[in-house]
């Protein structure tokens, strides 16, 4: 287990943080897709929403041990979404999220901000991809706690994430240029698979020139090249609109 991922199972277990049902490994971890500079993802699922203290305590840990900037060892860095049982079942959409936890989001943290319950649309892509590789931590596996989320709710989440995501492309393109080549592979077959995997089945309907810049993002991610993505801002945003077209002619026709 990860230095980082054994304290948050210590903290939870031993702080009751939330009275927690279950706790678990997602991600990349559990579907194969783990790569050098992946983030550890982290869900758990509480019985009631935490406490501000509860949130102050858990986030204070999180900031001593995840990432590179961790005050404790710098280890892997740690993605931690927290829910209230109750909030995802029954199953409704838009669902809130207690608590989030995430490196882009140190800078605010570190200024004295402490998340707090929101609507988030990418939990339904969350849930579908913990339901279906997930390793339980603490607690039943997810299947035991959650229903399914309806493909509708998932589609449609796809959609509400976008322009947040593409708001975010200067800056973290490999992330977000993965992500469009995975909402494509979502959107055509219902699965939610790794982002390199997802170039692999989107780059034979691309052109060349994005074909390529998704097989170096690709290539990247897999820590198998370093990329100095200010240089191709503008291959990066000419690819983004192209996988957004993509992505448009997928929209359900209302």
């Amino acid at each position: 287990m990860e230095p980082a991922v054994a304290a948050v199972h210590a903290l939870v277990v031993r702080e009751q943080i939330g009275s927690p049902l279950a706790l678990f490994l997602t991600g990349s971890a559990c579907d194969g897709g783990l790569r050098p500079d992946s983030d550890v993802d982290l869900l758990l699922i509480t019985r009631r929403s935490l406490a501000h203290d509860e949130r102050a305590t858990l986030l204070g840990l999180l900031l001593e041990v995840s990432g590179r900037r961790a005050t404790r060892k710098p280890g892997r860095p740690v993605e931690l979404i927290s829910l209230v049982l109750d909030d995802v079942r029954p199953w409704h959409y838009p669902a809130v999220r207690d608590f989030e936890y995430g490196e882009w989001l140190r800078d605010e943290y570190v200024a004295g901000h402490v998340p707090r319950p929101d609507t988030d649309p990418n939990l339904p892509v969350l849930l579908t991809s913990a339901r279906a590789h997930s390793v339980a931590l603490l607690g039943p596996p997810l299947t035991d706690l959650v229903d399914p989320v309806p493909s509708a709710d998932l589609v449609a989440s796809i959609f509400d994430a976008l322009p947040d995501l593409l708001e975010g492309l200067v800056g973290d393109e490999r992330n977000v240029l993965l992500t469009l080549a995975r909402m494509v592979v979502t959107l055509r077959s219902g699965r939610i698979v790794a982002k390199d995997v997802a170039v692999e089945e989107v780059v034979p309907g691309m052109g060349a020139p994005h074909a390529r810049l998704l097989g170096v993002a690709a290539a990247g991610y897999r820590g198998e090249v370093d990329v100095d993505w200010d240089s191709l801002v503008s291959e990066v945003v000419e690819t983004a609109e192209a996988l957004v077209s993509v992505i448009e002619t997928l929209r359900p026709v209302r």
